[in-house]
């Protein structure tokens, strides 16, 4: 690499290349700052900077040492971890080529020597073979097969809810604990819901029966509310027990946070497994 001004112009033309998620992610604040580079998103509608704190409290809270970030797009969260844990190995694991560059050129510009980049793709075929793992992030993938990969396998929504079943068996052979999150939009296509877009309790039903069938034990759920600091949206971990014990967990979620007026995305709960095996 020629000078760090060849590098950040290098990264720019490749963050501007347009791709299906492409321009989802920003650049860590700490890396941002010293590299003089960032990349803005709208987070109004989405984004990576209010799921973060809870993350890294729980790969702390259970010393994760070998960390999988599965579908790391421009690597916002392992680069994350790389710096506030450098003792951890982390592998990000991203098939788009361009992104997984991106990934690359800010851990070789940022000094982390603890991260490497693996373009396997994580599905139904080697989703167990990425090696093994303390704690795997596992964001925002898992209602995409179907279409962006393993088609031949969910070819219709009520083949989902098997797939995805045996996807985290297997799954649960490569870590011991995992940070889940998915749409409930089939390959996010709105027309097409697995679950209702306002439907809360019913996202969080469905995804408690897919995590049971499936050998895991959910500890917490991160739900988003109105931001009372930085920014719009920020996450507060309760425990699966709790959220349970409601009847109408429906009503409860409004009464807590109130009617929900952000993105699709925010609406996507964040749920914190442990392997029951």
């Amino acid at each position: 690499m020629d000078s760090l001004a060849g590098a950040k112009e290098q990264l720019k033309e490749r963050y501007a290349e347009l791709s299906k998620h492409a321009q989802y992610q920003t650049v860590p604040e700490s890396l941002a700052l010293k590299l003089g580079v960032q990349f803005e998103v709208n987070e109004e509608w989405r984004g990576d900077r209010p799921r973060y704190p809870s993350i890294l409290d729980y790969a702390r809270q259970h010393a994760a040492k070998r960390i999988l970030d599965v579908g790391a797009n421009t690597g916002y969260f392992a680069l994350s971890l790389a710096e506030d844990i450098p003792e951890a190995a982390l592998t990000a694991c991203e098939l788009n080529s361009t992104h997984a560059e991106i990934i690359g050129l800010l851990a070789e510009l940022g000094g982390y020597g603890n991260i490497s980049v693996t373009d396997r793709p994580a599905d139904l075929v080697n989703v167990d073979t990425f090696g093994t793992f303390d704690l795997a992030l596992h964001l925002n993938i898992l209602h995409h097969a179907g279409h962006d990969f393993d088609k031949a396998l969910v070819p219709d929504r009520e083949a989902f809810m098997d797939y995805g079943v045996e996807y985290l068996k297997r799954f649960a052979k490569t870590t011991t604990r995992m940070v889940f999150q998915m749409g409930y939009n089939w390959g996010g296509n709105k027309q097409l819901p697995l679950v209702p877009v306002k439907d809360q309790e019913g996202k969080v039903r469905f995804t408690v029966q897919l995590m049971e069938k499936a050998g895991w034990t959910i500890e917490h759920v991160a739900i988003a509310r109105p931001g009372t600091g930085t920014f719009p949206v920020e996450y507060e971990v309760i425990s699966l027990a709790e959220l349970l014990a409601h009847s109408d967990v429906q009503a409860y979620l409004i009464q807590r946070y109130g009617e929900v007026v952000w993105s699709e995305f925010y609406q996507r709960p964040l749920w914190f497994c442990k392997a029951s095996v």
